[in-house]
């Protein structure tokens, strides 16, 4: 499995929320769930609430429309292998996971295009 734990998730949102690219990053991820075709508006406003609405939200795409959470995480460009390497068949294990890949991705685009 990667370097996955609730306290990497912890330190990333960390990292994103004390950053002065955060509304950045959040555009970005709001972009991304739009180009995927999910009629979503994120509701968050602390980056701390993040983490659990973009979780519920892939819990509730794996369970009813599992095309749009593939589509997310194409549009997020998240690595095949490492959904991959995720060993659980719960949804909530996949949703938790998918949504640090996706938060994490989302993060180093907007970093890179700030920081390069």
């Amino acid at each position: 499995m990667s370097k996955y734990s609730i306290t990497t998730a912890k330190q990333l949102i960390d990292e994103v929320g004390n950053s002065d690219l955060y509304p950045q990053f959040m555009a970005q991820v709001q972009k991304d769930l739009n180009r995927a075709g999910i009629d979503y508006t994120i509701k968050s406003k602390k980056p701390q609430e993040l983490f659990p609405e973009i979780g519920s939200l892939l819990i509730e795409k794996l369970q009813n429309a599992f095309n749009e959470y593939i589509n997310l995480l194409y549009a997020v460009d998240v690595s095949e292998v490492e959904i991959k390497n995720l060993r659980s068949e719960d949804s909530v294990d996949i949703a938790e996971y998918a949504t640090y890949l996706i938060l994490k991705r989302e993060w180093q685009k907007v970093w890179y295009r700030n920081k390069l």
